[in-house]
């Protein structure tokens, strides 16, 4: 009787302590449980009651069967582990566990019924669990990872941003934000604008949610699931935690303090030695059990950090900076004199950010066939001194408020066979922003000499901010309705979708509205004689309205229970409204309309499949072979429409004044100060050469549309040992209709060339440039002077993505939980001059560069690329007191283009790539020696990159910044005294461990820069003044060009100790799913150990008293009697007593590690059990070798399955439909 209860031990262990089983794959969607119930004479039960138990929540499901005997049950959000319970009239009870499938949400649990009442039987209905770390791929050839509470609450990672836990998942790559933009990622070399978030199965605006009200997140970087659209990158699809039968909560309190940090110069204002605050808490239960929950959660965060500014830098942060103390002395001295001064007193000496958040959410079961799920969510933020950096004072910054919240509501009906899932959510949020100081702005290009002799070039910044002031509204709304059609035996799942969504906004914002002056030194800061001046005219408020929809059909096939298939078609379209008047010239002149939006119509295939290798009847896949390929769009970025709307050409659109030379305006900076009316609204003189306002224009390519990506991908996983697994997964991802820009206005006829630049073309008149400065004016190179630049929007760039990851994941003999991978990436696209398929397509994105015509597009390494990354996390519960876990990476640096500070080519932009001079062939001395400084003091990437290219334009992303590694550390304490008994988590996270061991090693003299980011100077040359003999410019060398180096990086990141507390309200959900499959009458519905030894003990016999009973049982004529001989009989009587005294060492063993209640945490108590069940599998498999051959081979094959294969799991969506997922019946 004992020897079984190992064997269902490690069953049900399986299904509840393995983080990337089970809980891993909590919240992935609404689940359908299906199956036929069979009387002893194989026909249908009609009648039957069928009770469905959510093993997480304790929810219960009730239907009944129909005339055929078969029944479907929905179950949203249950969890994946339920427990179906079996009763009808005349027949004997039943029970089964269905466990989550691994190729969709359908659990098919067929049942036979017997006719005699007998003691309850537990049949365990499942497919293959994962080994520790596994991803479970719940549609087939998806590539996914899958981030439960139970295991991202271990880990040193801020749990409510859902960036940062993207980040966790191999291949995708993070890309850092600001205090004005939101941090995000990149999927397959895709722009982070094509990613898709998901809240409960819908578009969610906001990155960032409480992290007491998630449920589950899962990060998809490849899915053949045409239900899913909207995106050419990656999904973060996150369900939010809804209340159950049982009262759950927690608060979660952490801390970051200056005084637990630990910086290499204390006394540094770029360390940022922060202070923050962040309150999660949220509790929920059943308002009327199995009807009516709800769960709320509120987020409370505050974070202040030093204002890192010029005011506040020490000499040796401006030497990081390129810059020195002499420098920046005179250039506030400056300041003040032309009464600017750099900060006043409502502006603080802190960047401070407050953040809340808040979701509730109402689940109401209407009946047997209806459930309503109802959601509201709020968030705010506000945020003084932003906008501040490094190189400028505080008064160039302002203050940020924003606010939103919107409201979900969702229906999912079941009528017999057909499943309806109706969704819909509206949204709103606002965002303004206004600025400390309403003046111009400036910037003064400072060239100073640094303490090692070398010369460093800078940009420093004042006056008021060109991007404030800012308001903004938008409003979202969003539906969907997908009904889908389970074939009787369950093979089959057939979808029919539709989606629309409607986006609204209202942007306030005027870029460069009051205008800026540009100064080429400081003498000439001194003197008020500014080498620029532009501003932007008569700009209004940008309206933008699109809507997107979508229909999808498609089929999610279980052929077999080894190869799973889904198929299917997407169809979208896309509308955009507001559109601009009609300007008949820029028709006449450019064949373009401006009052057309296109529209589109697009049809995607896909197709993908996952196939199990398995190696007999007996135990999980041997190996896991996935992939698939279909078509991807995504969306066009809304602000394109929003910006052309204002830019028409036409006299009230919007302008531009570009004033070079003497028709530059003097500055008066009191009189702009006292009255914004008074700042210039036209250059100074008459003329047309250097002075000038020009009409900007924006107009659509009619065969403009939404950016697509044809995605393939073939992976397999393979089983090395019982505990680990090995993945290898290549993807291939082509971009197409990647959005960029061309300046059809740019006269690309070269006026004339720069011989000693390898003859880089020059769109304007040498006569259109200024001798003094080098600035050229805009006319010189218009086709039609009247208008500037003419942005045709057109999406004919395109992207090439190949990626191979390898992952090495399980747990050692201690419990250890490991995740490692590798990912090697290959990644380039297309830009052009003005914008660049890498960025999504803005007006001058980061990645566009020229050498010449920038309305051509060049191929190049993508700046999304990180040709070598490593991301490793672990987990080990060292004792149930005690857990440690770490997360560590290594990247290999971004590609990086040496550029010039200026414009060169005439185009208007500052896009041109640099020329790399070589100091021994050059005639010019002071390029010589300035090249020869950097070269001297530069590091060894640097050095290598611009050598290969002496004498020529450099290449885009032709320099790579150094490797950057990261590990964070974290120690979880639980304890189980002073009647805490494990609700209470203290943690303590060693954030940038690297740094600290930097510093502990090298010294802060020399450090190597470790854990530290790395923001290399792109630019290599200045343009300081222009030669109309030789036609040629002048340039300063920028010697700080490439800086990254832990010594030459000002921005700092210390190492630090953060503090966490987190108690658990009521039962932790973790906990009360592995209470539910163990539950009994105990305290807390724990079952004591005597009931567990009961239980088990029932539920299956010695193999070897099997054998005894079922020949005692038969009758003489029976064919399957095994006929016992005497011999046979005595063997097996032996055996069975000698198997009965280990099994009840085992047992004892076992149910008190299960009975403990100080034993809560599924993990830990894994940890514990994992060398009693290794003990129990080899029982199992040496009994069944010695029952073998004390029997003939005649007698052994009689023996029924379910004796001489204890460890076969019944499996789904094979052979004969009426015995799918039903018990043995030999």
């Amino acid at each position: 009787m004992k020897f079984r209860f190992c064997i269902t031990v490690v069953g049900v262990l399986g299904v509840l302590s393995l983080p990337s089983g089970i809980m891993a794959q909590v919240g992935s969607s609404t689940d359908i449980i299906m199956g036929q119930v069979l009387g002893p004479d194989s026909l249908p039960v009609a009648g039957a009651r069928i009770e469905a138990t959510s093993v997480e929540s304790g929810t219960v499901r009730t239907r009944t069967t129909a005339a055929d005997g078969r029944y479907t049950i929905v179950f949203p959000d249950g969890g994946g582990n339920y427990r179906v319970s079996v009763a009808a009239i005349g027949f004997s009870p039943q029970a089964i566990n269905l466990a989550r499938q691994a190729d969709e949400h359908r659990f098919v649990g067929n049942v036979r019924l017997g006719r005699f009442a007998t003691v309850l039987s537990a049949v365990t209905v499942r497919t293959t669990q994962a080994r520790p770390g596994q991803n479970q791929r719940p549609e087939a050839g998806n590539q996914e990872r899958n981030l439960s509470p139970l295991i991202v609450n271990r880990l040193p990672v801020d749990q409510s941003d859902l960036n940062n836990l993207a980040a966790l998942t191999p291949g995708v790559v993070a890309v850092s934000g600001s205090d004005t933009t939101t941090a995000s990622f990149s999927v397959a070399g895709q722009p982070a604008s094509q990613n898709s978030i998901t809240l409960d199965g819908l578009s969610f605006g906001s990155g960032s949610v409480p992290q007491e009200g998630v449920r589950n997140t899962r990060v998809v970087t490849a899915t053949y699931d045409v239900s899913r659209g909207q995106f050419t990158g990656g999904q973060i699809a996150t369900t939010t935690r809804g209340g159950s039968n049982n009262f759950q909560g927690a608060v979660n309190l952490s801390r970051r303090d200056p005084n637990l940090e630990f910086s290499d110069d204390a006394g540094d204002g770029f360390s940022p030695r922060y202070t923050q605050t962040q309150l999660s808490m949220g509790a929920g239960g059943p308002i009327i059990k199995n009807k009516f929950f709800t769960f709320a959660s509120l987020q409370l965060s505050r974070r202040a950090d030093p204002l890192q500014s010029l005011l506040v830098a020490d000499p040796l942060s401006l030497q990081r900076l390129g810059t020195n103390t002499d420098s920046v002395n005179r250039f506030i001295s400056l300041l003040n004199n032309y009464g600017l001064q750099p900060t006043q007193a409502f502006i603080p000496d802190e960047r401070v950010g407050e953040n809340a958040s808040a979701l509730v959410r109402f689940d109401y079961h209407l009946g047997e066939s209806n459930t309503v799920m109802l959601r509201g969510d709020w968030r705010g933020n506000v945020q003084d001194a932003s906008r501040i950096s490094a190189l400028s004072v505080p008064h160039s910054g302002g203050n940020a408020h924003t606010s939103g919240g919107g409201g979900m509501l969702t229906l999912t009906s079941n009528w017999s066979m057909y499943i309806n899932e109706l969704r819909a959510y509206e949204s709103v949020s606002n965002r303004s922003s206004a600025p400390y100081l309403a003046a111009p702005g400036g910037r003064v290009v400072v060239s100073s000499v640094l303490s090692d002799g070398s010369v460093g070039v800078s940009t420093l910044q004042f006056g008021g901010n060109t991007g404030l002031p800012q308001n903004a509204r938008t409003r979202y709304l969003e539906a969907s309705d997908e009904v889908s059609r389970l074939t009787t035996s369950g093979g089959h799942r057939f979808k029919l979708g539709g989606l629309v969504n409607e986006e609204r906004s209202l942007s306030g914002v005027i870029p460069n509205g009051l205008g800026t002056f540009t100064f080429n030194s400081l003498a000439d800061f001194e003197a008020g004689r500014p080498s620029l001046f532009t501003r932007t005219l008569l700009a209004r408020d940008r309206e933008a309205r699109t809507i997107n929809a979508a229909l999808y059909l498609g089929d999610s096939w279980r052929k077999s229970a080894e190869l799973q298939l889904t198929y299917g078609l997407r169809f979208e379209a896309t509308k955009f409204g507001n559109e601009p008047a009609f300007n008949p010239e820029i028709e006449s002149l450019f064949r373009l309309r401006t009052d057309r939006f296109p529209g589109e119509v697009h049809v995607s295939p896909r197709a993908g499949f996952t196939y199990f290798l398995r190696r007999g009847t007996e135990g999980p896949p041997l190996a896991t072979i996935r992939g698939g390929i279909g078509e991807f769009r995504g969306r066009a970025p809304a602000q394109l429409f929003g910006a052309a709307s204002d830019a028409t050409g036409l006299a009230t659109g919007q302008s531009q004044i570009f004033c070079v030379g003497n028709a530059v305006p003097v500055p008066d900076w009191n009189a702009y100060i006292a009255n914004t009316l008074s700042i210039p609204v036209a250059c100074n003189g008459n003329s047309s050469v250097f002075g000038n306002q020009r009409r900007n224009v924006s107009v659509f390519d009619p065969s403009f549309a939404a950016p697509r990506a044809w995605r393939s991908s073939l992976g397999t996983t393979r089983r090395l040992v019982d505990r680990y697994s090995l993945s290898i997964d290549a993807s291939y991802a082509r971009g197409v209709a990647q959005t960029g820009s061309t300046d059809i206005n740019l006269d690309t006829v070269p006026e004339f060339r720069i011989a000693a630049e390898g003859n880089r073309p020059v769109y304007a008149p040498a006569s259109a440039i200024v001798p003094g400065t080098g600035a050229i004016s805009l006319t010189g190179s218009r086709l039609h002077p009247t208008y500037g630049t003419v942005n045709e929007i057109m999406s004919r760039l395109a992207s090439d993505t190949k990626q191979l990851t390898i992952g090495l994941n399980g747990a050692t003999r201690r419990g250890i939980l490991l995740n490692m991978s590798y990912t090697l990436t290959r990644s380039r696209d297309q830009v052009q001059g003005l914008s660049g398929g890498g960025f999504g397509g803005g007006f001058g994105g980061g990645g566009s560069s020229t050498a010449g015509n920038p309305n051509v597009a060049e191929w190049g390494t993508s700046d999304l690329e990180r040709r070598h990354s490593f991301l490793t996390t672990v987990a080990w519960p060292v004792k149930p007191a005690f857990e440690l876990s770490a997360v560590g990476r290594i990247t290999s640096g971004a590609s990086f283009t040496p550029v010039v500070g200026g414009d060169v080519n005439g185009d208007g932009s500052r896009n041109d790539r640099a020329f790399v001079y070589n100091p021994s062939s050059t005639s010019n001395a002071a390029l010589a020696s300035g090249m020869s400084r950097l070269l001297l003091n530069g590091g060894a990437r640097t050095n290598d990159c611009l050598k290969k290219q002496f004498g020529t334009i450099a290449g885009r992303n032709s320099c790579t910044a150094p490797w950057s590694p990261t590990l964070d550390l974290q120690a979880n304490l639980r304890p189980a005294g002073f009647g805490l008994n494990r609700k209470v988590t203290f943690s303590i996270s060693a954030l940038n461990t690297l740094t600290g061991l930097d510093q502990l090693l090298h010294g802060s003299d020399n450090l190597r820069g470790w854990g530290q980011p790395v923001f290399p100077d792109r630019t290599l040359l200045y343009v300081r003044g222009f030669n109309a003999t030789t036609n040629s410019f002048t340039y300063d060398v920028n010697e700080h060009f490439g800086a990254s180096s832990g010594t030459r990086n000002a921005f700092r990141v210390p190492f630090q100790i953060a503090l966490q507390a987190r108690v658990t309200l009521g039962q932790d959900p973790a906990t009360q799913q592995f209470r539910n499959v163990l539950g009994g009458t105990g305290r807390g519905g724990r079952a004591t150990p005597e009931e567990l030894r009961e239980r088990m003990a029932r539920a299956v016999p010695n193999p070897f008293g099997m054998l005894l009973e079922r020949e005692d049982s038969l009758p003489a004529t029976d064919s399957t009697k095994l006929n016992l001989t005497a011999e046979q009989r005595a063997a097996l009587t032996v055996k069975r007593d000698s198997l009965q005294v280990k099994a009840d060492s085992l047992v004892d063993a076992l149910s008190k590690l299960l009975g403990d209640p100080r034993n809560n945490d599924p993990l830990t108590l894994m940890t514990q059990l994992r060398p009693r069940i290794e003990e129990g599998r080899n029982l199992a498999r040496e009994a069944l070798k010695q029952a073998q051959a004390i029997l003939t081979p005649t007698q052994w094959a009689k023996v029924p399955t379910s004796i001489k294969s204890p460890f076969q799991q019944q499996r789904d969506g094979q052979g004969d439909p009426e015995r799918r997922g039903f018990p043995n019946r030999d």
